[in-house]
């Protein structure tokens, strides 16, 4: 569908510094690893993505449902598995939303619609990892689910 494209250099030691349209972005090795910490690393850099990938389309539901939403906030962490490669064992999100209108069932289908249809990058990562979520609105958790794009439901 659309072209994407990326150019990376190497700055030195451990770190890179890709170009992406107009925006440069700085990884690198944490100093344990032989790095300088001049930036995150790689998988930081991917699960940043998921956050953001799965907050956009949140967002853009919630605001085509014409709710008030105040704030939204996508938290992740995980474990690295041992040996090589090392990937995430489980990714675990977790959505935070406020706002004056927005009812249980609606910021619960916005998530789920995001994990189980729209998230490119969460559909990508699901396929090694899985993913987990709890969703919070005003500060009361409201449910919980997995990603699943096998079995995509509205």
């Amino acid at each position: 569908m659309g072209r994407v494209e990326c150019q990376t250099k190497w700055l030195g030691g451990l770190g890179f510094e890709s170009q992406i349209r107009d925006n440069k972005l700085v990884m690198d090795a944490k100093v344990e690893a032989g790095g300088k910490d001049q930036g995150p690393t790689p998988k930081e850099i991917l699960l940043a993505s998921i956050c953001g990938c799965s907050g956009m389309d949140v967002v853009s539901i919630l605001q085509k449902m014409r709710l008030n939403l105040i704030s939204c906030e996508v938290n992740a962490h995980t474990e690295t598995t041992s040996g090589y490669p090392s990937i995430f064992s489980e990714v675990k999100l977790h959505f935070h939303v406020s706002g004056s209108d927005i009812k249980e069932e609606q910021v619960m289908k916005a998530v789920r619609l995001s994990m189980t249809k729209y998230c490119g990058v969460s559909a990508m990562i699901v396929k090694a990892s899985p993913i987990g979520y709890e969703v919070f609105l005003n500060g009361s958790k409201v449910g919980e689910g997995h990603a699943d794009f096998e079995t995509a439901t509205t």
